[in-house]
């Protein structure tokens, strides 16, 4: 089915009857069209899981899209999967790729596929779907958007520049149906972390070749939005989508792992979050993700009827404020260490996200992969800050500058305000400077900005995605840090060559340490937490292990209501 090219506005006045608490209600509709006594408006089965999303979605083709990666998370197989552990870390497990070895230099990973993974079209996924996946990234007629995850391959250059149509032979060598290499042009251990990315989602040569054809070329490909050319090996199916109004996933029953559980899921198109609270309430949607409309995070989370429905997740990123140590006093550690410990975070953190994650002592989120547990807390200490400003000369304090962007958020705005306030405490004299957008990132470029706050989400699971992001030697003063200690820089730049995992994580510990405890190059503040409330109908439903908001519905489950 073709997308529909009309839109459809979602009705305000469902009538509907509301669920009861998280543990209770009625075990169905009397037409059996429901669970707990809701009927469902939307013409789809019962054993559907209804979500929503607050804007029409970008594409269902991995290689069109770095915003919206709803479908190809649930329609496509990645080599690699990184899943979420009970105890809020992330482990990477095998995907299509049943296993794999990585040569003694770092550059070659021999894959090997698992076999008997069909696509939808009676295709099996071969070592020739991972070559045509690549090529196709890489080719520069179809103007893709994630070709960087791949650039890195030999041979990906040559393809990039138009010298060349394939990478095969080089930068991936077949050995069989079921067995390749993927040969890089220097040794970067993040790679392996890579392939379980969206960008990385295994794309059938047969399939888009139809939807290349029926779409009168590569610009005009079908794959992606049409349907009924967008073939996958997922959990599930493609089956419908009507712009501005909803998508429909079917559950896919020849899926690999075994078939989902449910029939599907329902993806409506809802722009306005009161829209969206109410469709919630009234049972006619499973998911509502409260960072739509935070405002009401405390009422859901303290309400007898949903506190047990919340499932939260920290995210995979870490809000900070940015020290230029080019501009005096900053160059000093004391100072930068009296900064630090005069931040109330966690107040921060109530009063503009209702508490909504959890305070941050270093640069690593909790699922990442060398997270440390026991690294030491950076303690609210206004008194010792004093006390190393007076040992530094600044008993009296010193003036500074903050610089905004105009494009900040509310929340951020408000934050430079609470600090404004909190460093005046101990004599700091703070300038806020609003700035228009492009002029901010412009001097940043220069090194020359300012303290600024930001936040930073990660892409992929390795720490070498933050730290080598902002403290590389190149980075440190496009992002007008300035970090000066240049033997922690070459320690960052030489990890991501290290081939034993194990001692390239405890190296990222160690290097975390000394960046932002021991040198204080930062401040950081939080990992702010996304919340979803579900119906009580929902189990087993597991947020994206870096706490995207989009993410795989495999594992979830709907029953009916105790």
């Amino acid at each position: 089915m073709k997308k529909k090219l009309f839109a459809a506005l979602l009705s305000a006045a469902m009538i509907a009857t509301c669920l009861t608490g998280c543990g209770g209600g009625d075990s169905g509709s009397g037409d059996g069209n429901g669970t707990g006594g809701v009927s469902y408006d939307d013409g789809f089965a019962e054993n559907v899981l209804r979500i929503t999303y607050d804007h029409e979605c970008e594409s269902g083709d991995p290689r069109q899209t770095t915003a919206d990666y709803i479908i190809p998370m649930n329609i496509f197989d990645t080599l690699l999967i990184t899943e979420s552990t009970p105890d809020g870390g992330s482990e990477l497990n095998p995907g299509a790729a049943e296993s794999y070895e990585i040569s003694e230099d770092g550059k070659t990973y021999s894959m090997h596929l698992r076999q008997g993974i069909k696509y939808t079209n009676g295709e099996e996924l071969t070592a020739d779907d991972v070559l045509y996946t690549v090529d196709s990234m890489l080719d520069p007629e179809r103007n893709t958007l994630n070709s960087p995850w791949m650039d890195m391959l030999v041979g990906a250059q040559d393809v990039l520049d138009g010298n060349a149509t394939t990478v095969e032979g080089k930068g991936i060598i077949i050995h069989d149906d079921y067995n390749f290499d993927i040969v890089l042009t220097e040794s970067y251990a993040p790679f392996l972390a890579t392939l379980s990315t969206p960008a990385w989602s295994i794309l059938n040569r047969e399939a888009c070749d139809a939807a290349d054809e029926a779409g009168g070329g590569k610009t005009g490909t079908f794959f992606g939005s049409e349907p009924e050319y967008t073939i996958g090996s997922g959990p599930f199916i493609l089956k419908e989508w009507v712009l501005n109004d909803h998508i429909y996933l079917e559950s896919n029953p020849d899926y690999w792992r075994g078939a989902p559980k449910i029939d599907g899921v329902l993806i409506k198109v809802v722009t306005d979050a009161e829209t969206e609270r109410m469709m919630f309430d009234q049972g006619q949607t499973d998911i509502f993700d409260l960072d739509n409309a935070p405002h009401l995070l405390p009422e859901y989370t303290t309400s007898e009827q949903w506190k047990d429905c919340i499932v939260p997740k920290v995210t995979f990123g870490v809000s900070y404020l940015a020290i230029n140590e080019n501009i005096e006093p900053f160059g000093d550690v004391r100072v930068r260490k009296a900064l630090q410990m005069s931040v109330d975070k966690q107040t921060i953190l109530d009063t503009l996200y209702q508490g909504a994650g959890v305070v941050a002592h270093g640069m690593y989120p909790a699922s990442m992969l060398c997270y440390n547990k026991d690294l030491p807390e950076i303690p609210y200490d206004p008194e010792a800050a004093k006390a190393l400003l007076a040992d530094a000369g600044y008993a009296d304090g010193f003036d500074m500058t903050i610089a905004t962007n105009s494009s900040d958020d509310a929340n951020t705005k408000e934050l430079v305000q609470i600090l404004q306030a909190q460093w005046g405490q101990i004599g700091i004299n703070v300038t806020i400077d609003q700035m228009d957008e492009a002029s901010w990132y412009d001097v940043r470029a220069t090194g020359e900005l300012p303290m600024y706050k930001a936040t930073w989400w990660g892409d992929f699971n390795d720490p070498d995605n933050f730290i080598y992001t902002f403290f590389s030697g190149a980075s440190t003063k496009t992002r007008s840090f300035n970090y000066y200690n240049t033997e922690a820089i070459a320690r960052i730049e030489a990890a991501r060559h290290m081939v034993d995992e194990a001692e390239r994580m405890e190296e990222y510990k160690e290097l975390e340490k000394i960046v932002i405890q021991d040198d204080a190059a930062w401040i950081p503040l939080f990992h702010l937490e996304k919340t979803r409330v579900v119906q009580p109908r929902v189990k087993g439903f597991v947020p994206h292990w870096a706490g995207w908001g989009d993410c795989s519905y495999y594992s979830v489950e709907l029953v009916a209501a105790e």
